[in-house]
């Protein structure tokens, strides 16, 4: 007969007991989205030490067949970095275990990220009958679809609301979910009754009669095993995107600008600009030849938002280099915008598409050359006649942008 022996820890949870005893669980605490399991964040330290006794104790020790470690997370940010942040939290407990106690559990610790528990969730929407669309949202948690499917359909409830009630009233306690299972020999004479064991903010309790039937038959607990994602739900992350600033294309200047999420605060982007025209017999000039990098920053909390959306702030700095020409007169010259400040919004319009406006701000010198176009000389060709040169500084506006953003996304 096998007995399990659970410890829960999570982000958010209430104060472990006290006591010269070993706890029967345990709860380690995680920052939003963070999967550090840190000593002193809370009472880690205690429940650290405790833990640390417990695996020290040669008589438990030896009775331990296996541990499995089940990861989980809040429905707060995108499925994908649910499912990081579940799979990574459940690392650092195994990494803790195996780091402090070498060669004893090596072999016998398994993973598996659940990604969300949803007992908790339904126990608290049950008891709370302020949740927006309520029978709906319960109706997809106790459907059989699976885990991903399910957060895009709560997440369209109600043009968000249901989501957004959950995310501020709930989300502390489903990041309690993640639990550590031993797996621990015991004589069977030892085992008179059916046994109750509770799961603190985890599932509901566990009725273990024939305990050696649920170890064998691991299916029996899908309420903590995450469903295997089906094969045809496609998840998305933004690769880059590709942008034109409408404001310059209207005024005949093409350009193109490539951007690069880096992680999910940061992003760098890279514009070109490249209009190269003549008109009427080289009278009349446009051409301009411009590039420029740019670092962002994208405020605020980034779970629940898609990258590169939002606010953003950020510097660049760029050079180019122009002739400008309107019949009578003209400007050559080359530019540098060695620092600049930027700040913009961006939002999504479709799957695929977005807007983004945006301001700059810089420090920009000039040095250019005046000339009148004539046409003369033997071969009555028309030439540039310079008229004088100088050099100028500008601290101001150096950029303003409508942009249309196409993302590339990979599967």
């Amino acid at each position: 007969m096998i007995l399990l022996l659970c410890i829960s820890f999570g982000a958010r949870a209430s104060t472990p007991p006290s006591g010269s005893e070993l706890p029967s669980h345990f709860i380690f605490y995680f920052a939003n989205n963070s999967s550090l399991l840190m000593r002193d964040y809370y009472t880690n330290q205690t429940a650290l030490e405790k833990l640390d006794q417990m695996l020290k104790n040669p008589d438990f020790i030896s009775g331990v067949d296996s541990i499995t470690i089940f990861g989980s997370a809040s429905l707060i940010g995108s499925f994908q970095v649910n499912s990081r942040l579940s799979y990574e939290r459940a690392m650092a407990v195994r990494t803790y275990i195996r780091w402090k106690h070498p060669g004893v559990y090596n072999d016998r610790i398994s993973v598996l990220p659940s990604v969300f528990n949803w007992d908790v969730l339904i126990d608290l929407i049950q008891n709370d009958p302020l949740v927006p669309y309520r029978e709906e949202t319960l109706r997809i948690l106790n459907s059989s679809v699976d885990n991903q499917l399910k957060v895009i359909q709560i997440k369209q409830l109600g043009g968000g609301s249901t989501n957004s009630y959950i995310t501020n009233n709930f989300a502390k306690y489903m990041r309690t979910a993640t639990s550590v299972f031993f797996s621990i020999k015991e004589k069977k004479e030892e085992i008179k009754e059916p046994e109750v064991i509770e799961v603190q903010n985890d599932s509901v309790p566990i009725v273990v009669d024939d305990i050696e039937e649920i170890v064998e038959e691991p299916e029996e607990l899908p309420e903590i095993v995450s469903p295997i994602i089906s094969l045809q739900q496609k998840m998305y992350s933004p690769l880059f995107a590709l942008k034109t600033n409408i404001l310059y294309d209207l005024l005949s200047g093409l350009n193109v600008e490539v951007e690069v999420p880096v992680g999910e605060h940061f992003s760098l982007a890279g514009e070109w600009i490249f209009p190269w025209w003549l008109y009427e017999k080289k009278q009349y000039a446009l051409e301009i030849l411009s590039g420029n990098l740019e670092l962002r920053y994208w405020w605020g909390d980034r779970t629940g938002r898609d990258q590169m959306t939002g606010w953003f702030t950020g510097v660049y700095a760029g050079a180019g280099l122009y002739d400008i020409e309107w019949k009578t007169k003209g400007y050559q010259g080359e530019f540098i915008i060695p620092f600049g400040l930027s700040g913009g919004f961006a939002h999504k319009i479709s799957r695929n598409w977005r807007m983004e406006y945006s301001l700059g701000v810089g420090y920009m010198t000039n040095k250019y050359r005046e000339y009148i176009p004539q046409k003369c000389g033997y071969d009555d060709e028309w030439h540039l006649i310079k008229q004088k040169s100088g050099k100028s500084a500008w601290i101001g506006p150096t950029r303003a942008k409508v942009s249309l953003v196409w993302m590339i996304n990979k599967k």
